[in-house]
């Protein structure tokens, strides 16, 4: 009879890295994998995904499902016309 192994992520306590480079390091590490996630949703979904960041020296990054920004476009051409309308 098989055994089943159960692995389960452990809770590991959030803080800033002090270090710049290792920030920079981590945060290109986090972006990939939050672009392939990204990705992955666009892809089993057919959701229209977007991601924008800014690295810890300033310099933004941005995914968009729609290969041209257009989602991101869509985005803010809709939150202006509901802060028009008096929505949220």
């Amino acid at each position: 009879m098989a055994q089943t192994l159960i692995i389960r992520r452990q809770k590991i306590e959030l803080k800033m890295i002090t270090s710049k480079a290792k920030r920079m390091v981590a945060f290109k590490k986090l972006w990939a994998s939050a672009v392939n996630e990204a990705h992955e949703l666009h892809i089993t979904t057919g959701a229209d995904v977007a991601i924008v960041a800014y690295s810890p020296i300033g310099k933004p990054y941005a995914y968009d499902s729609s290969n041209n920004f257009g989602t991101i476009e869509r985005y803010l051409n809709n939150a202006k016309a509901s802060a028009v309308k008096g929505g949220h």
